[in-house]
């Protein structure tokens, strides 16, 4: 299991276990608290409490924290260490429970009979534990010692035996067979310090009977499984549910299921077999439907699975007036479990004739915004310009900006007028210039649709609603990946293969031979696992000739001046594990590094360094995701020409290239006033997933409370209005590796991340 599905402090678990007082085969619950406050108070217990009493059940959500904060938010919770388990509501659990011993229920914090745990991992095979006495009120401190307890083996039957050893390691969610052993039970008497178990009297009316800690009843066992993540917002073409209740209905917008139908209906009437593929494959992913978790995890309708699902919708109701419905699970990318998912309705008539390709009408032309119509006007006008005039033009112009700019003092006037002069050539040969990417300085073209669709009856708009049951924990590797995360399908080595069974005409790599390709770079291609396949190999075969695979073996010697004069750090991590990487390039000293005579391919060389650092070493599980903060401070609009722009696109290229999916939310921070302006202009062309990744704040207050719903405030640097003052363990260890490879006086003896190297995997 990945590093993924780690427990880590500052995360909030599910314990599941299963009652002793219900029938075999009942399937494991959330255990919670039966919110009739009596004469004991609020209880601890283990459901089903039964159907009269079912309603006053909570499940409860443990945040994991260390007692004594010893442990930082986003450290690995090992077995056997100290916990405090505290609920939704801000209470621990309590051995303090009014009249009645050894019982457990929810109190505030930092009051007597508070309890400590730990996860106590069971060998398999090993069974429960029973009290040898029966509860007759004796005291319990008289209970036998564990050492002579009555186990139920694997059969049923009861046997004596001694304790059984307990592993060691992280603890994971989707364990199993886990026990809850008290530590500390702030009392003067350690008769409470024992494994949380099940307990009911007969005459109890909760069927499922409550949790002791001082080791009457049977002991519990329980499977660790995450908290469930609340679904922060759903984005569906030009539509966006935030937030969003499980169980709520979901009208699909028309225009969402136009966006497929007419594609798919285009491609119908495309005589080539490529375009046709490409034009409905275009439709379909317009018609994907996004799903953020709380969690930061993700999930996606695809527009192939919501077609199918639609044309099983084309059935009007039945007799009775039932309507057709479906239920499906959708994996999430980037953490454990599925959202199961509910489609019920009627799907709009229109739509099923021209999935059933009988309706050969085009796409209606949609309706241009103003913005976007003037665009589009300045760079057909700009068209029709000639080279000669445009340069005479330029000319002129240039020579007079360029000597009022000997007048000006530095200021917003400054860099709008050396934006103009940087921009406007450059938009010139942008229009004018045949290109990859022409195709964004014109108007898309369409004909107009012949609607006769008699929008009046109820089959013809549809009733199609979308809606999500529940999160469901799958324990085990994530979306059908393997260790690393890889996807391995039998066969997708040959199917890179053309049908006459030669193999491709670059080399064939490893990769191809096992077919198996990293998730990330499937996601990035939208499930095309063809598509990822190449786009591996391209990027295996760049780390061998590039020797990223080495980077962090070898010296790196200005990695000190350009720390100096280049700020970028790494710096503990968020909320869910993630680590943070923090960037000034506003900060950039390019004058010393070039008078240092460092080049273009030094900084390159220690860009990959620190990004191989990161995922080599910081965080080594291949399905997780970081975060960047960008602080923009002091960066003017003149900086977005030259060098510092080369580098940056360039680096830009490479990550998001061979480094597929390993975003999880970008902080653009202490942005200037007219940022937002470049911003508007370019981020119709970013997008909508990594445009939704994108937060772009400026005043220090709400800089901290943006980072600080990502990454906990003890993690955040000071200088943005954090607690984390002082270098961070990641940088530490950089530095020491760096002074090892270069060999620096007061070097460590050995490779500080040796043991690392030795089991690191193929990386990708």
């Amino acid at each position: 299991m990945g590093d993924a599905h780690v427990l880590r402090y500052g995360q909030k678990v599910r314990l599941a276990t299963r009652s002793a007082y219900v029938e075999d085969g009942a399937s494991e619950l959330g255990i919670g608290y039966y919110e009739k406050n009596g004469r004991h108070g609020i209880l601890s217990c283990v459901p089903p409490l039964g159907p009269k009493l079912q309603q006053l059940f909570t499940e409860d959500e443990f945040l994991v924290l260390h007692p004594s904060d010893q442990r930082a938010r986003g450290e690995q919770v090992q077995y056997g260490e100290p916990l405090v388990l505290v609920n939704q509501h801000g209470l621990a659990w309590n051995n303090k429970t009014g009249g009645i011993t050894g019982y457990v229920g929810p109190r505030p914090r930092g009051v007597p009979g508070e309890m400590f745990v730990c996860f106590t991992k069971v060998p398999a095979g090993v069974g429960v534990t029973k009290s040898s006495k029966k509860d007759k009120g004796e005291k319990l401190d008289k209970l036998t010692s564990s050492a002579s307890t009555s186990v139920l083996s694997a059969s049923g039957s009861l046997s004596m035996s001694e304790s059984p050893e307990t592993e060691a390691g992280p603890v994971s969610f989707g364990d199993s067979n886990v026990a809850i052993t008290v530590l500390e039970s702030n009392r003067h008497s350690q008769m409470f310090n024992k494994r949380l178990s099940n307990f009911k009297k007969p005459t109890s009316h909760i069927a499922g009977g409550y949790i002791c800690c001082d080791g009457k009843g049977t002991e519990l066992r329980f499977t660790i499984w995450p908290a469930k993540p609340r679904i922060e917002q759903i984005s569906m073409l030009n539509k966006l549910i935030t937030p969003y209740n499980y169980g709520q209905r979901i009208a699909l917008p028309l225009g969402l299921l136009e966006s497929t139908a007419k594609r798919t209906n285009t491609a119908t009437n495309c005589g080539n077999a490529s375009a046709k593929k490409a034009v409905a494959s275009s439709g379909i992913q317009q018609a994907e439907i996004f799903f953020q978790l709380s969690d930061g995890a993700e999930a996606v309708l695809p527009g192939a699975m919501l077609q199918q699902k639609m044309l099983a919708h084309a059935k009007p109701p039945g007799l009775n007036g039932d309507e057709p419905e479906s239920v499906f699970e959708l994996p999430l990318r980037n953490g454990p479990g599925v959202l199961v998912v509910r489609l019920t309705g009627v799907a709009p008539r229109k739509m099923m004739g021209k999935l059933a390709a009988k309706n050969r009408k085009n796409p209606s032309a949609p309706r241009i915004k103003t913005g976007m119509a003037i665009f589009y006007r300045v760079s057909d006008l700009l068209r029709l310009v000639p080279v000669p005039i445009f340069a005479l033009f330029y000319a002129v112009l240039t020579h007079h900006l360029w000597g009022a700019l000997n007048t000006m003092e530095d200021g917003l006037r400054r860099e709008l007028v050396v934006l103009v002069l940087v921009m406007l050539p450059a938009f010139y040969v942008a229009v004018k210039v045949d290109h990859p990417f022409s195709a964004l300085f014109q108007p898309p073209v369409f004909e107009p649709e012949v609607d006769d669709t008699d929008y009046s009856s109820a089959t013809a708009s549809g009733t199609l609603k979308l809606i999500v049951n529940e999160y469901r924990f799958v324990p085990g590797a994530q979306n059908g990946s393997n260790a690393n995360g890889s996807v391995s399908r039998p066969g997708l080595a040959q199917e890179s293969k053309s049908a006459g069974g030669s193999t491709p005409a670059h080399s064939v790599t490893a990769l191809e031979a096992t077919g198996s390709v990293p998730m990330r770079f499937i996601l990035a291609e939208k499930g095309d696992e063809t598509k990822a396949l190449e786009r591996y190999n391209e990027t295996t075969e760049w780390r061998s000739e590039e020797g990223v695979d080495h980077l962090l073996e070898e010296p790196s010697p200005h990695f000190k001046i350009i720390k100096e004069n280049y700020p970028h750090y790494y710096h503990k991590r968020g909320k869910n594990g993630e680590p943070v990487y923090y960037e000034k390039p506003g900060k950039i000293n390019l004058k010393a590094l070039k008078s240092a005579g460092l080049t273009l391919d030094d900084l390159m060389h220690n860009y990959l360094m620190i990004t191989e650092f990161l995922w080599q070493v910081i965080e080594q599980d291949d399905n997780r995701k970081g975060i960047s903060v960008l602080d923009v401070d002091g960066i003017g609009i003149s900086d977005f020409a030259g060098e510092a722009v080369e580098y940056v696109r360039k680096a830009a290229s490479v990550s998001g290239k061979h480094y597929p999916e390993r975003c999880a939310y970008i902080f653009v921070i202490n942005v200037p006033s007219w940022f937002s302006m470049i911003w508007n202009t370019v981020k119709g062309m970013v997008d909508d997933v990594t445009r939704e990744k994108v937060i772009i704040v400026r005043g220090k207050k709400k800089i901290f409370e943006a980072l600080s719903e990502r990454i906990p405030a003890e993690n955040i640097p000071v200088e943005y209005g954090g607690l984390s003052d002082g270098k961070s363990p990641e940088e530490d260890l950089l530095f020491n590796l760096m002074a090892y490879t270069n060999n620096d006086e007061g070097a460590p003896a050995t490779n500080p991340i040796e043991e690392i190297l030795k089991k690191k995997p193929i990386k990708h």
